[in-house]
């Protein structure tokens, strides 16, 4: 069944309840019986706000494009009050005047109750279990105040059994059961109202999400993990860096996290990830055979540098630019300096699709030629002092 099928199974074994017990109250004069009906009552209330919270709460529109989910918080809020007026009723009626049952319709009152007490277990169970399923706090929270009323059946059945016997211990059994409800129904407020405040979903929640975005090796950093609850529902709002430069690629990858984490989360509703490349430059400066900086896209060697490492000198470098450019991307080259752009299309195609780019420069010395766009290379520092200018390297 739906959720909101369940709310109205609740209304309709509430709204009985109420009737019998109010018929079977004026019969045996029990009080405690007529108080247990209008209890029963405000089970009945409690179920129609269920079931108004659920038909509405999924509701989408361009003001509210996240949906009401939390209207299911709300609702849980309000029968979370019932259960504290609940518990209240029952700690006077224990101190209240004391029943007297007429024992002509002891029968009858033993029947009503002992049928509501039953009929609110089963249901009690049966919504909280199709709650849990179901990711429905409301249904979770309508189940214990159903459960309420098969509390203040079995103190109306104490009161009988009791009366039959000679004996009043129903008010002893009443404060055990109302402290018990206040319990409950103080539970419910602190985790729904922490909900209304954007509570962060619990920590194994969290644990499962971040060992599913570190599955993926592409990823190297989680900057921001940011998951609220909603009614039931999961926001995620996720920062990562992710390996690579091709935009399409990373894009890719994060779909396929994205993809992942709602399979195995099903509690998430959107998933938000901002994905960043690797901050990481690396410098590549073609040089011809005077160690000065080639005029083409052709090199007989090249001047490496990257940041937190020394500078390193490679040679005997491939001669046709698709080679020279491939050749360069496996070294992981972001910038490349020289004097011109290289004339094959595929070498172009090549340097565009990692995100790389050729830095044109009219400067003979590398160190010059890298000054105008490096400033954070700590190998580059000598030839600073060198320079007449106080440009920073």
């Amino acid at each position: 069944m739906k959720k909101e099928h369940w709310a109205l199974l609740s209304l309709g074994i509430n709204t009985l309840q109420a009737l019998a017990k109010i018929i079977a109250g004026l019969l045996t004069g029990s009080l405690s019986m007529i108080g247990e009906s209008f209890h029963s009552l405000s089970d009945s209330f409690a179920s129609v706000i269920t079931y108004l919270t659920l038909r509405f709460s999924e509701k989408k529109s361009e003001k509210f494009p996240y949906g009401l989910y939390k209207l299911e918080n709300v609702g849980s809020i309000v029968i979370a009050i019932f259960l504290l007026l609940a518990s209240v009723e029952i700690f006077k009626r224990a101190f209240g005047s004391q029943v007297v049952i007429r024992k002509e319709y002891m029968a009858v009152g033993l029947g009503v109750i002992s049928f509501s007490l039953l009929s609110s277990l089963i249901l009690s169970f049966l919504e909280r279990r199709a709650g849990k399923k179901l990711n429905s706090p409301v249904l979770v929270a309508d189940s214990y105040h159903t459960l309420t009323d098969a509390f203040g059946s079995s103190l109306v059945l104490m009161s009988f059994l009791s009366s039959y016997a000679g004996y009043e211990l129903d008010r002893y059994f009443a404060l055990g059961v109302s402290a018990l409800i206040a319990y409950t129904a103080l539970g419910i407020l602190k985790k729904e109202v922490s909900v209304l405040l954007d509570i962060s979903a619990d920590q194994n929640t969290l644990s499962k999400i971040r060992e599913i975005i570190l599955s993926f090796d592409e990823v190297l950093e989680i900057k921001h993990l940011f998951v609220r609850s909603s009614g039931g529902r999961l926001f995620a709002d996720i920062t990562l860096v992710v390996s690579g430069r091709d935009f399409l690629q990373m894009h890719s990858i994060v779909d396929r996290i994205e993809e992942k984490l709602k399979a195995e989360v099903p509690q998430l509703e959107m998933v938000f990830i901002h994905y960043e490349p690797k901050q990481e430059t690396t410098l590549g400066v073609l040089l011809n055979e005077k160690g000065e900086v080639s005029e083409s896209f052709s090199a007989q060697k090249l001047m490496l540098f990257k940041k937190g490492e020394k500078l390193q000198l490679i040679k005997d470098l491939p001669q046709n630019e698709q080679k020279l450019a491939q050749f360069l991307m496996e070294k992981g080259v972001s910038i490349i300096l020289c004097g011109h752009h290289p004339e094959s299309k595929e070498a172009k195609w090549i340097i565009s699709r990692c995100g790389a780019f050729v830095w044109e420069t009219q400067e003979k010395n590398p160190y010059l030629a890298i000054s105008e766009v490096a400033y954070n290379f700590s190998d580059v520092q000598t030839a600073h002092k060198e320079r007449k200018d106080h440009r920073p390297i």
